[in-house]
């Protein structure tokens, strides 16, 4: 076993010793699945309105695990290491901490898919959820977003001197992602503006793809070039901001 690999290992057994976030991260996205399976069936909705919030939910669930990894687990991580020295000390050992920064990046996007697998497979076999229509579309999406939404993340871990920091900032962009994004409501139950600035949000973004592959459509080549922007441009700044100590 590579250093890399080992220090993956190491990396994921820690993430797996905060109950907390895994609980968040993996099993929030299945809970709101199943109430919201509840709550329309029991609805008097009419059967459109109904296949609109099943392509809806799952795309919801996904699209908030990516943005709970990207702005609260890995920032504050990354933060929570410079804060106490451990990547000034990786730099002057063997083991470079870009190294670490891999790691971490492997190990929140493998949850991110995990969750993933989980909403899919628990919608299919227990409330009879249909899968994406358009899975390249589906694949391609998912891949863009999580690259936009963690590289935004590592934007908020190079600029945060410490993990109090991290977390704040993190938070503060959140919140305001979650309205615009149209996780809080459909986007096509929102006013027109705030679902114009969603569709300019990596979460809006990715939640609205996500939506449409859901019901068999090519996503919105808007949303497919406001994630690669996102992605290739908070890419370069985190880069290039990204402090060791």
């Amino acid at each position: 076993m590579t250093g890399r690999s080992q220090l993956t290992l190491v990396e994921t057994k820690l993430f797996l010793r905060d109950p907390t976030a895994v609980f968040f991260v993996i099993a929030l996205p299945v809970m709101l699945l199943g109430i919201f399976h509840i709550i329309t069936t029991n609805s008097d909705d009419t059967p459109d309105q109904k296949a609109a919030m099943a392509a809806f939910v799952p795309a919801m669930a996904m699209s908030m695990c990516l943005t709970m990894l990207s702005l609260n687990l890995l920032p504050t991580t990354l933060a929570t290491y410079r804060e106490k020295g451990i990547l000034r000390r990786m730099a002057a050992s063997p083991v470079h901490p870009v190294n670490l920064l891999l790691a971490q990046l492997v190990i929140n996007l493998a949850t991110a898919v995990v969750a993933a697998v989980l909403v899919l497979g628990v919608g299919r076999f227990a409330f009879d959820t249909a899968l994406p229509q358009q899975v390249p579309a589906f694949l391609l999406t998912f891949a863009l977003g999580a690259w936009a939404l963690f590289s935004v993340g590592l934007v908020v871990a190079a600029m945060a001197p410490g993990s109090r920091a991290a977390t704040s900032i993190g938070l503060s962009l959140l919140f305001p992602s979650l309205f615009f994004g149209g996780v809080f409501l459909p986007k096509e139950q929102l006013p027109e503006t705030v679902a114009t600035i969603g569709d300019y949000t990596p979460l809006g973004a990715t939640l609205q793809a996500l939506r449409d592959s859901w019901e068999g459509h090519w996503p919105q080549t808007l949303h497919l070039v406001v994630l690669a922007v996102v992605g290739a441009v908070c890419s370069v700044l985190a880069a290039r901001l990204f402090r060791w100590q």
